[in-house]
């Protein structure tokens, strides 16, 4: 079997599977230089700042040639060998080099199995902390790449629970949190990769002043709009975005969702309300169908079905506009007890769900519609309170925060979360038009 070095853990070093003896902590600092460079010589000189830095003993070559000469009596003349210049270590077994092979041949599995704990376990210099810092670094690179070949294999189950150790380990790095997200999200759980997302989105803003990346935003809106989980992950490039139409309507239809023409996305959950009270039946066959306004107390405008984002490429918000804007058609999808969810229909930007953006529960969030409404997303269903004879407050089910807007006299106001202060702006009342 020969001689076997190993680094990856506690220094061990093994002949013919027999552990060897090599000495105290300085002198197996040592050996650890010799492995890292193995087959190149090392002068005293860098092995003089490489064990101790800037802290040396008064007489460092008369320590490190006490070191070597016992090391060399354990290990071999011919293992550490005299070379113009310093010594080297002559070895074809260690562990730090089998690992760096394995990972360049891509054999990423094989080469974490060689981990017995943190590189150079006990021993302490600047030079081999640094040499430490990279190898972990590697490591994290390997585990990376093996969590994306389980989860393109479809063994998400199998990488969740180390996932989510290594994103706590590691909070800003975005691709560890794409790969936890994905995993999330194809076990059932879907909320939580979203919540995932938000919270990795407030660390960035809050260390580094910078967004999540556009693969990871491109990854978020897809759990969010995709009926089946996507295939590949954030850096792997853009992905096709399911149409709104491609499934929609059949969840629809499964629900026994009713038509409705309404003034705008908020509009129909409040109009829903007014129904229920009544008494009115929400089957297609009883329900009532015309035109309707969501009329805020504070002035004269009405939710409108919204305008673009800033970036251009997102879906419209919800705002506030004039009460002669033509209203989208709009999908009233009950889900028992006094939560809804609202699709809604517009010509222009097609069939989704009425959404409190990116399932934020801060102050401030807007509300949009999404391509797709999913039974798990609880930030697309709501509940209403009456607090008038003709006036409703609406709620995210998600969130204890009131829909409101704004501006409450501005055309054009976004529509968002806010505290429930009671206030008119978080009042609404219904109108047939």
């Amino acid at each position: 079997m020969g001689l076997g070095f190993g680094f990856l853990g506690d220094v061990v070093v093994t002949r013919d599977g027999q552990e060897l003896k090599t000495g105290h902590a300085r002198q197996q600092c040592v050996l650890a230089v010799l492995a890292v460079q193995a087959g190149r010589p090392v002068s005293l000189d860098q092995l003089t700042d490489r064990v101790w830095g800037d802290d040396p003993p008064a007489k460092p070559r008369d320590a490190l040639h006490g070191y070597l000469y016992r090391l060399r009596q354990v290990l071999g003349d011919d293992v550490i060998v005299r070379k113009s210049g310093g010594y080297a270590l002559v070895a074809s077994d260690v562990d730090l080099h089998r690992f760096s092979q394995l990972i360049s041949d891509g054999r990423h599995q094989e080469a974490l199995r060689l981990w017995r704990g943190e590189p150079f376990a006990g021993l302490r210099s600047p030079w081999l902390d640094s040499v430490r810092d990279r190898l972990l670094q590697e490591k994290h690179v390997a585990e990376t790449e093996r969590a994306e070949v389980a989860l393109r294999e479809g063994r998400h189950g199998e990488v969740l629970p180390a996932l989510l150790t290594r994103a706590a380990e590691h909070p800003l790095d975005e691709r560890v949190a794409g790969q936890l997200m994905l995993a999330l999200h194809r076990s059932g759980r879907s909320a939580e990769a979203l919540e995932r997302f938000e919270r990795l989105r407030r660390t960035l803003s809050d260390e580094l002043g910078t967004d999540p990346s556009s693969p990871l935003r491109d990854l978020h809106h897809r759990i969010l709009t995709e009926p089946e989980p996507p295939d590949i992950l954030p850096h792997a490039g853009p992905s096709r975005v399911l149409q709104p139409n491609e499934s929609a309507p059949r969840a629809v239809k499964r629900r026994n969702a009713v038509v409705f023409v309404a003034a705008g996305v908020v509009v129909v959950v409040v109009l829903l309300v007014v129904m229920v009270n009544q008494g009115t039946s929400t089957t297609p066959s009883s329900a009532v169908m015309g035109k309707y306004a969501a009329r805020l107390k504070a002035g004269d405008l009405c939710v409108t079905e919204g305008r673009d984002r800033q970036t251009h490429d997102g879906p419209p918000i919800a705002v506030q506009g004039a009460c002669s804007e033509a209203p989208p058609k709009t999908l009233i999808e009950p889900l028992g007890g006094e939560n809804d969810r609202i699709w809604w229909d517009h010509p222009a930007n097609g069939l989704g769900c009425l959404s409190a953006m990116g399932g934020s529960v801060q102050e401030g969030a807007r509300l949009e519609p999404w391509d797709k409404c999913r039974d798990d997303m609880t930030f697309q269903q709501f509940r209403f309170e009456r607090v008038g004879q003709d006036r409703y407050r609406l709620r995210p089910l998600h969130t204890d925060l009131c829909v409101g807007v704004q501006e409450p006299l501005a055309p054009g106001a976004e529509v968002v979360l806010e505290r429930c202060t009671g206030g008119a702006d978080q009042e609404f009342t219904v109108e047939r038009i």
